[in-house]
């Protein structure tokens, strides 16, 4: 006798693990919570124990929880997928995509993900400033946007926080203020690094202003001021990198796919995952992992339990 799970159960689970939590699994999910509780119960018939375990206030799950959890993910994501390929309208049909010029080396991949899942789609690209990006993305001019910043607005998906890096000349212990070459405004890293130098009490002055990111590049390359980039900056573009030690280097900076309203579901997941894959390459922390690749867990120690989040 076959036994089979269903796709909304696996629904509820998976978005109670991104939520963090039932209430807000419910709100997302547009149901109510005794409806999310009886989804959990139902898996838990079907997997013969329970699927979480309480200790206190922390929501945890059992180690059949969590296998149950990754194969709940990889599930839902060849659900949607199959969906939206299925769905696919047959003409073609543009799919603007916004894209911050940091980002742009993940552009070959996240084109390839899209059209290998939506073939039915014809790609437009265009690069610009991240704050620009999604407001045009929020007023629905573009379908998506890969930016550098954190999610905001209704509907943004949070990839991970990308590492940084300060390149050009070393100012050694030269005194005066710093020569920095930054991009023009608005633009969230240069106010990410003004607010860190600020923090150090560290002086500073502009030596470069540019609205292009070539610009930018080649006024480090020469020497003109130091600027802080993304972590691989010396990989991508053959910037040279400062010493650790030379700077105080920011925090990582959000990474965030916005997207717009009138996005259907289905696509939504296919451009998240396209995202992912695209930046895999880059150096980002906290990344939402890839449906099909393996997760890592916080397991307690002593327990054959993992915690949630």
């Amino acid at each position: 006798m076959y036994r089979n799970l269903d796709v909304s159960q696996l629904r509820t689970l998976v978005t109670i693990m991104s939520a963090g939590g039932f209430r807000r699994a419910a709100e997302k999910l547009s149901l109510t919570q005794p409806a999310v509780s009886q989804h959990i119960r139902r898996l838990e018939a079907v997997l013969g124990g329970p699927v979480f375990a309480r200790t206190g206030r922390q929501l945890e799950l059992t180690t059949a929880g969590q296998e149950l959890y990754g194969y709940a993910r990889r599930i839902v994501a060849l659900n949607d997928e199959a969906v939206a390929r299925i769905t696919a309208p047959h003409e073609v049909t543009e799919f603007s995509v916004g894209l911050c010029p940091q980002l742009e080396g993940a552009l070959p991949d996240f084109l390839s993900g899209l059209v290998k899942l939506l073939p039915g789609v014809r790609p437009t690209i265009h690069l610009g400033l991240g704050e620009p990006l999604a407001a045009r993305v929020a007023a629905g001019e573009l379908d998506v946007a890969l930016l550098l910043r954190p999610p905001r607005e209704d509907g943004t998906r949070f990839l991970g926080a990308m590492r940084l890096a300060w390149f050009g000349a070393d100012p050694g212990s030269a005194g005066g203020p710093l020569s920095l070459a930054l991009c023009g405004e608005p633009c969230n890293l240069r106010r990410h690094l003004l607010d860190t130098l600020g923090a150090h009490d560290l002086p500073w002055q502009i030596a470069y202003e540019g609205p292009e990111l070539a610009g930018l590049r080649a006024a480090v390359s020469v020497g003109l001021g130091v600027t802080c980039l993304l972590a691989n900056a010396d990989e991508l573009w053959g910037l040279r990198r400062l010493p650790a030690g030379a700077l105080p280097v920011p925090e990582p900076m959000p990474v965030s796919l916005a997207v717009a309203p009138q996005v259907p579901a289905g696509v939504v997941e296919v451009a998240l995952r396209a995202a992912q894959r695209a930046l895999r390459a880059y150096p980002i922390t906290g990344v939402e992992p890839v449906p099909g690749h393996p997760q890592q867990a916080a397991r307690r120690p002593g327990t054959d339990r993992v915690l949630v989040g």
